[in-house]
């Protein structure tokens, strides 16, 4: 055999090696939804390669030796993603506190490590529940959202994908009322950072330890962070390609923070109509973080419709937010957090708008290549049996999850086995390549 031979049956070789080790997957789906249009389309096939869609359509060939997935009596989505949660923070009966007390006894008395076993499994239950991607925004102990979202990447635990603000940044006190002989008693759950210096010191030590997206308290005390405050944050974060998330309830922190350019407002209980206008002229999401009224109460319920009635009648960007950090014998964390639906159906806001806010629309706001089922993107699919453009709840049936192409759900049967390959992904966020500012 001459060289030329022996090159050719090396590259044909090394191009079978290529293909048969490509995972490679299609999805038959009965009802394909289409979250951007709002529209089902029967009888769809999904092909899926190495994690990642590369293409949709009606008659696509099947190639040899993939795996073919079967759906073509439900109704086929993306990957439902919540842009505000905490997997870590499990409020439990034991704190006799009123106000925020759950959360400053669950600070003072658990571990970080407890913290993250607990984490690991609410990863998992919403995973279970057809979450692929959460963004978690903080109340994490020391750091334990971050070591979560590396077991995840390095295939120790399921769960879903996470980006992970690490600790909160907030003015002295952070959301509670301290007392001068303990002032620290709000670490290390909280940074407090009470000027421009220590507010940019703050994100970079959030970064240095694994941050992929930051988490402001602008509010909470009498004192609350300036435009010039939240600039800073905003300006120190992009400068490697995070975000910033602004917790503000009221209607003076809530414009600070929009007018200062963060990403997104975290509860934003009661905005004004022209800061709701403004929302939607910079492109800032709101995040309701919209509990039930079996949580909230009926009385705060009715606020909370009334200002999502309002968000959506301006066309201000929403996106889905649960906050769930509360247990309830016999729901695990999914089924808690889907409970939220009943905050935007109640309100009168579409079904296909809601879709689209646990899906593309949270997408957008984290900055991440899912949210859609189209070529190109990741293949972070769900399935269940009833219309959710019909009835939106049908959300709450998820039967089949897959994250990246690999399937945890199947037949309602969740699946996960020891680990046989792990890794110990890097810690710190890669900077991303930005275009050069411009200089006024």
């Amino acid at each position: 055999m001459n060289q030329r031979s022996i090159l050719l049956w090396s590259v044909l070789f090394l191009g079978w090696t290529w293909t048969a080790s490509a995972q490679t997957t299609v999805i038959k789906a009965g009802h394909l939804v289409d979250v951007a249009s709002g529209t089902a389309t029967k009888n769809q096939m999904i092909l899926i390669v190495d994690g990642i869609i590369k293409e949709v359509g009606s008659n696509i060939k099947t190639p040899d030796g993939a795996e073919v997935i079967d759906l073509s009596k439900s109704y086929v989505m993306p990957g439902f993603i919540d842009s505000h949660t905490h997997v870590t923070m499990t409020t439990m009966a034991g704190a006799d506190i009123n106000d925020f007390g759950a959360y400053y006894y669950t600070g003072l008395v658990e571990t970080t490590a407890f913290r993250a076993i607990q984490g690991v499994t609410q990863a998992q239950s919403l995973l279970e529940s057809g979450f692929t991607y959460i963004r978690d925004v903080g109340n994490n102990a020391l750091y334990a959202d971050i070591e979560i979202r590396r077991a995840i990447e390095g295939g120790w635990i399921p769960g879903p994908n996470v980006i992970a603000s690490g600790r909160l940044i907030s003015p002295f006190g952070g959301q509670f009322q301290m007392q001068p002989e303990k002032p620290g008693l709000g670490n290390p759950e909280y940074y407090y950072a009470d000027s421009i210096d220590e507010i940019r010191k703050a994100i970079r030590e959030n970064i240095h330890y694994g941050a992929t997206v930051i988490k402001i308290i602008v509010d909470n005390q009498p004192y609350i962070y300036s435009v010039e405050d939240i600039a800073a944050a905003v300006d120190e974060a992009g400068d490697v390609g995070l975000k910033v998330a602004a917790h503000a309830y009221s209607p003076e922190a809530i414009n600070n923070a929009v007018v200062a350019g963060v990403a997104s407002i975290e509860h934003g209980n009661n905005p004004s109509d022209e800061t709701l206008a403004l929302m939607k002229k910079m492109g800032t999401y709101l995040v309701g973080t919209d509990f039930p009224a079996s949580q909230s109460g009926q009385e705060r319920f009715e606020l909370i419709l009334a200002r999502n009635r309002r968000a959506y009648a301006a066309g201000t960007p929403m996106a889905f937010g649960s906050d769930v950090t509360y247990s309830r014998p016999g729901w695990t964390r999914g089924e808690l957090t889907l409970e939220f639906l009943e905050s935007f159906t109640l309100a009168g806001i579409p079904n296909d708008y809601i879709l689209r806010m646990f899906t593309m629309n949270a997408a957008d706001l984290l900055g991440v290549e899912t949210g859609q089922i189209k070529a190109g993107l990741a293949a972070d699919i769900v399935a269940f049996d009833g219309d959710p453009l019909k009835d939106v709840t049908a959300l709450r049936g998820v039967h089949f999850v897959m994250k990246d192409g690999t399937v945890y759900k199947q037949g309602g049967e969740f699946k996960w086995e020891s680990p046989r390959n792990m890794n110990n992904p890097r810690r710190k966020p890669v900077r991303k390549v930005l275009p050069p500012r411009k200089v006024n």
